[in-house]
Protein backbone atom coordinates (compact mmCIF):
# COMPACT_ATOMS: atom_id res chain seq x y z
CA UNK A 1 0.00 0.00 0.00
CA UNK A 2 3.01 2.39 0.47
CA UNK A 3 4.34 1.55 -2.74
CA UNK A 4 1.22 2.57 -4.46
CA UNK A 5 0.71 5.80 -2.64
CA UNK A 6 4.29 6.94 -3.18
CA UNK A 7 4.04 5.70 -6.97
CA UNK A 8 0.60 7.94 -7.13
CA UNK A 9 2.47 11.09 -5.47
CA UNK A 10 5.38 10.35 -8.24
CA UNK A 11 3.13 10.32 -10.82
CA UNK A 12 1.14 12.94 -9.33
CA UNK A 13 4.25 15.21 -9.06
CA UNK A 14 5.44 14.09 -12.80
CA UNK A 15 1.97 15.00 -14.37
CA UNK A 16 1.74 18.36 -12.73
CA UNK A 17 4.89 18.86 -13.53
CA UNK A 18 4.58 18.35 -17.57
CA UNK A 19 1.68 20.66 -17.03
CA UNK A 20 3.42 23.30 -16.08
CA UNK A 21 5.95 22.73 -18.58
CA UNK A 22 2.75 22.60 -21.17
CA UNK A 23 1.32 25.75 -19.81
CA UNK A 24 4.74 27.73 -20.28
CA UNK A 25 5.08 26.30 -23.44
CA UNK A 26 1.65 27.47 -25.16
CA UNK A 27 2.62 31.15 -22.86
CA UNK A 28 5.99 31.24 -24.82
CA UNK A 29 4.91 30.12 -28.32
CA UNK A 30 1.90 32.91 -27.20
CA UNK A 31 4.47 35.29 -26.97
CA UNK A 32 6.36 34.63 -30.04
CA UNK A 33 3.56 34.71 -32.15
CA UNK A 34 2.60 38.36 -30.77
CA UNK A 35 6.67 39.56 -31.59
CA UNK A 36 6.43 38.28 -35.16
CA UNK A 37 2.78 40.38 -35.40
CA UNK A 38 4.27 43.23 -34.21
CA UNK A 39 6.92 43.04 -36.57
CA UNK A 40 4.93 41.86 -39.25
CA UNK A 41 2.70 44.49 -38.45
CA UNK A 42 4.86 47.75 -38.66
CA UNK A 43 6.81 46.62 -41.91
CA UNK A 44 3.34 45.92 -43.30
CA UNK A 45 1.68 48.99 -42.70
CA UNK A 46 4.47 51.35 -42.63
CA UNK A 47 4.18 52.84 -38.92
CA UNK A 48 6.21 55.03 -37.68
CA UNK A 49 7.16 54.87 -33.97
CA UNK A 50 4.97 57.50 -32.79
CA UNK A 51 1.92 56.21 -35.21
CA UNK A 52 3.00 52.42 -33.50
CA UNK A 53 2.94 54.26 -29.81
CA UNK A 54 -0.88 55.23 -30.82
CA UNK A 55 -1.53 51.85 -33.13
CA UNK A 56 -0.82 48.90 -30.57
CA UNK A 57 -3.25 49.81 -27.49
CA UNK A 58 -5.91 50.33 -29.97
CA UNK A 59 -5.71 47.61 -32.27
CA UNK A 60 -4.71 45.27 -28.75
CA UNK A 61 -7.83 46.50 -27.42
CA UNK A 62 -9.98 45.56 -30.57
CA UNK A 63 -8.53 41.73 -30.85
CA UNK A 64 -9.17 41.41 -27.33
CA UNK A 65 -12.71 42.16 -27.74
CA UNK A 66 -12.48 40.51 -30.83
CA UNK A 67 -11.38 37.09 -29.10
CA UNK A 68 -14.26 37.72 -26.59
CA UNK A 69 -16.73 37.38 -29.14
CA UNK A 70 -15.35 34.74 -30.66
CA UNK A 71 -14.26 32.75 -27.30
CA UNK A 72 -18.41 33.18 -26.21
CA UNK A 73 -19.96 32.67 -30.24
CA UNK A 74 -17.90 29.35 -29.94
CA UNK A 75 -18.96 28.60 -26.27
CA UNK A 76 -22.69 28.75 -27.62
CA UNK A 77 -22.07 26.90 -30.85
CA UNK A 78 -20.28 24.26 -29.24
CA UNK A 79 -23.38 23.73 -26.64
CA UNK A 80 -25.82 23.82 -29.95
CA UNK A 81 -23.40 20.91 -31.74
CA UNK A 82 -23.70 19.04 -28.70
CA UNK A 83 -27.48 19.33 -28.09
CA UNK A 84 -29.43 20.33 -31.29
CA UNK A 85 -30.47 16.73 -31.44
CA UNK A 86 -32.73 17.13 -28.44
CA UNK A 87 -33.53 20.82 -29.19
CA UNK A 88 -37.29 21.96 -30.33
CA UNK A 89 -37.25 24.24 -33.47
CA UNK A 90 -38.15 27.12 -31.14
CA UNK A 91 -34.60 26.60 -29.67
CA UNK A 92 -33.04 26.12 -33.06
CA UNK A 93 -34.32 29.71 -33.88
CA UNK A 94 -32.70 30.74 -30.61
CA UNK A 95 -29.48 29.73 -31.55
CA UNK A 96 -29.50 30.71 -34.80
CA UNK A 97 -30.33 34.45 -33.61
CA UNK A 98 -27.60 34.04 -31.24
CA UNK A 99 -25.12 33.40 -34.01
CA UNK A 100 -26.34 36.14 -36.27
CA UNK A 101 -25.95 38.39 -32.98
CA UNK A 102 -22.47 37.28 -32.57
CA UNK A 103 -21.99 38.27 -36.11
CA UNK A 104 -23.11 41.36 -35.93
CA UNK A 105 -21.81 42.07 -32.50
CA UNK A 106 -18.75 41.17 -34.92
CA UNK A 107 -19.30 43.87 -37.47
CA UNK A 108 -19.89 46.75 -35.03
CA UNK A 109 -16.88 46.17 -33.26
CA UNK A 110 -14.94 46.08 -36.46
CA UNK A 111 -17.02 49.33 -37.52
CA UNK A 112 -16.01 51.31 -34.74
CA UNK A 113 -11.96 50.59 -34.41
CA UNK A 114 -12.29 51.07 -38.29
CA UNK A 115 -13.20 54.70 -36.84
CA UNK A 116 -10.42 54.72 -33.90
CA UNK A 117 -7.98 53.80 -36.76
CA UNK A 118 -8.53 56.39 -39.38
CA UNK A 119 -8.41 59.54 -36.10
CA UNK A 120 -4.71 58.05 -35.69
CA UNK A 121 -3.56 56.72 -39.06
CA UNK A 122 -3.89 57.97 -43.18
CA UNK A 123 -6.80 55.69 -44.50
CA UNK A 124 -3.53 54.03 -46.46
CA UNK A 125 -2.53 52.49 -43.64
CA UNK A 126 -5.49 51.86 -42.00
CA UNK A 127 -6.63 49.62 -45.31
CA UNK A 128 -3.00 48.18 -44.85
CA UNK A 129 -4.10 47.28 -41.27
CA UNK A 130 -6.95 45.06 -42.78
CA UNK A 131 -4.42 43.75 -45.54
CA UNK A 132 -1.47 42.62 -42.77
CA UNK A 133 -4.19 41.04 -41.09
CA UNK A 134 -5.20 38.61 -43.91
CA UNK A 135 -1.30 38.08 -44.90
CA UNK A 136 -0.41 37.27 -41.05
CA UNK A 137 -2.96 34.71 -40.83
CA UNK A 138 -1.85 32.93 -44.47
CA UNK A 139 1.56 33.46 -43.64
CA UNK A 140 1.33 31.26 -39.45
CA UNK A 141 -0.89 28.63 -41.86
CA UNK A 142 2.02 28.29 -43.69
CA UNK A 143 4.30 28.40 -40.89
CA UNK A 144 2.36 25.92 -39.25
CA UNK A 145 1.98 23.48 -42.45
CA UNK A 146 5.57 23.35 -42.63
CA UNK A 147 6.43 22.78 -39.29
CA UNK A 148 3.63 19.50 -39.33
CA UNK A 149 6.21 18.69 -42.42
CA UNK A 150 9.22 19.03 -40.31
CA UNK A 151 7.75 16.31 -37.61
Amino acid sequence: MKIFTTAILVLTFIISGLQTKAQESDKAREQQIKSQKIAFFTDKIGLTPDEAEKFWPIYNSYWEKKNNIIAERKEKMTYFAKNSDNMSEQEMRNYADIYINYEIQLAELLNEYHEKFKEILPIKKVMKIYLADYEFKAYLLKKIRGSDNDE
